[in-house]
């Protein structure tokens, strides 16, 4: 709504502060122009403006530097000749005054006149660069994003030095109004699937954003999957490389983690590193290894499972007869112990990474030794347990990205579960349900095994399983296989 003009000065103050509930960070101050009769009042929130701004580049200019009393020309040669600030807008509703004042701008009421000056004078508390915590790195920059969507745009600007990187940010949140950021290299990035991405976001409606992970649910919720359908990372070269290769990177305020997307499976299994090694040495056996040792991890426990409880017959008879020695000594059956300790070392993980750093090495000794050792001889588990177990959680751990080290946790769970009931048969059965469940999953409209499934073989030879050297993997254009998501295709036949 327009604001009267022939309200007093007074009234409109009271009105904008009444509109903030009468806050007590919300601070006004009245001034008397320099030149002329004319009474100005400024307004804005305590704790998010920077003061000395205010003061230096709003409050002197206005006491000191003579006004014009031609109302046409007084607002013009305010913004033009007296106000030293950098970004200053004339705004005339009031909503859009709110906003801007909880964006961290100071408001400029002026005696007798309809407009209003926005200044934008915002100095959030934000912590300095810092290391990445998410994704560390022995070799390589050693800069993570930090809480400031300005500065993490200022993060990938200095990696890409490009005209055509655009940004796009609106407001999410009823409550919160929070700032998201589309940035993307405009003349690689795939449009449909800017299109796509764009399409969800519109179709947001939450109260609150507080984090990337509230961007990352909504727009994921079609999926019903364990599987992260978006790629979240805390480095900027990480960021910057993604965004390199057509995709989308999304920056939230308040959240040190980025968003990428599309991301497919293989994704998961990259890490930083793996470009700051030369691709003749070790880099070359590093990702297959980390493919490897992924999918061991999840088997070794449900196969220990599988061959004690229904399979002893397919075991080495030195072997079977070792795991029937500890086994007399061992009053509950093999699943519950190898889910006791499981249970027990997600336990002791996650105490570790929520507890102060100061209790944590106390914890992982106690959990590691004295709960490993106490329960081997009181003979509630046995030591091939512990082995198998410490094995599986120990090659778990290579996995570069933390959101997919989640779903591996779920799937252990599951496969122990299937293989303590139906055995190696229902182990194989639990892979086949995984394998098409991986290939029915699309992220925004890119199929999540892809490059593998459907097959390309000039992506999967660039950079799936083994990197490439890096001038062969920056010649090729940007592409992505593109298909309908499948929740959209069953609506389709279903509307027809």
């Amino acid at each position: 709504m327009n604001i009267n003009r022939a309200a007093v000065l007074e009234d409109r103050v009271s009105d904008i502060l009444s509109s903030l509930g009468d806050s007590a960070d919300v601070k006004s101050r009245k001034l008397q122009l320099a030149g002329g009769d004319r009474t100005a009042c400024l307004i804005y929130i305590e704790g998010i403006v920077d003061t000395e701004s205010i003061q230096e580049q709003i409050i002197e200019p206005l006491l000191h530097k003579p006004v014009p009393e031609n109302e046409d020309l007084f607002i013009p040669y305010l913004i033009h000749s007296v106000l030293e600030i950098a970004d200053v807008v004339k705004i005339t509703q009031l909503e859009k005054v709110i906003t801007n004042l909880l964006d961290g701008h100071t408001i400029v009421l002026f005696e007798g006149m309809s407009d209003i000056l926005s200044a934008d004078t915002a100095k959030w508390q934000e912590r300095s660069l810092s290391n990445p915590k998410g994704q560390r790195s022995v070799e390589g920059p050693d800069i993570g994003f930090t809480e400031s969507r300005i500065g993490n745009i200022g993060l990938m600007r200095k990696y890409i030095k490009n005209p055509s990187l655009f940004i796009e940010t609106e407001s999410y949140g009823k409550e919160t109004s929070t700032s998201v950021s589309l940035v993307y290299l405009n003349n690689m990035v795939d449009k449909d699937i800017l299109d796509e991405i764009k399409r969800k976001l519109e179709q947001i409606s939450l109260d609150s954003v507080l984090g990337s992970n509230y961007i990352a649910e909504s727009l994921t919720k079609e999926s019903k999957t364990i599987f992260p359908l978006v790629l979240n990372t805390d480095r900027p070269d990480v960021a910057a490389a993604e965004v390199l290769e057509g995709r989308v990177c999304i920056l939230v305020d308040g959240s040190p983690y980025s968003l990428i997307a599309p991301a497919v499976f293989n994704q998961f299994f990259h890490a930083s590193d793996d470009y700051y090694i030369k691709s003749e040495g070790g880099a070359k056996l590093l990702r297959p290894a980390r493919f490897f040792l992924f999918w061991l991890s999840l088997y070794i426990p449900a196969l220990y499972v599988a061959f004690t409880t229904f399979h002893k017959g397919l075991l080495p008879v030195n072997l079977l007869v070792g795991f029937l020695a500890q086994r007399q000594a061992v009053p509950f059956p093999t699943v519950f112990e190898v889910l006791l300790v499981h249970i027990m070392t997600e336990a002791i993980y996650e105490a570790s990474s929520r507890l102060p750093q100061g209790v944590v090495i106390t914890i992982s000794l106690f959990g590691a030794i004295v709960f490993g050792q106490a329960s081997v001889e009181a003979q509630l588990v046995q030591p091939i347990t512990l082995v198998v177990i410490s094995t599986a959680f120990i090659l778990s751990s290579i996995i570069p990205i933390a959101s997919m080290g989640y779903a591996t946790r779920i799937l252990k769970f599951s496969l122990i579960l299937i293989a303590a009931l139906l055995g190696l048969y229902g182990i194989a059965l639990f892979t086949l349900l995984l394998l098409v469940h991986l290939s029915y999953l699309r992220s925004f409209t890119v199929p999540y095994l892809a490059p593998i499934s459907p097959f390309t073989w000039r992506d999967v030879a660039k950079d799936v399983f083994v990197r490439n050297p890096i001038p062969d993997i920056n010649k090729n254009i940007p592409s992505f296989h593109k298909e309908e998501p499948m929740e959209e295709y069953e609506k389709k036949e279903e509307d027809s």
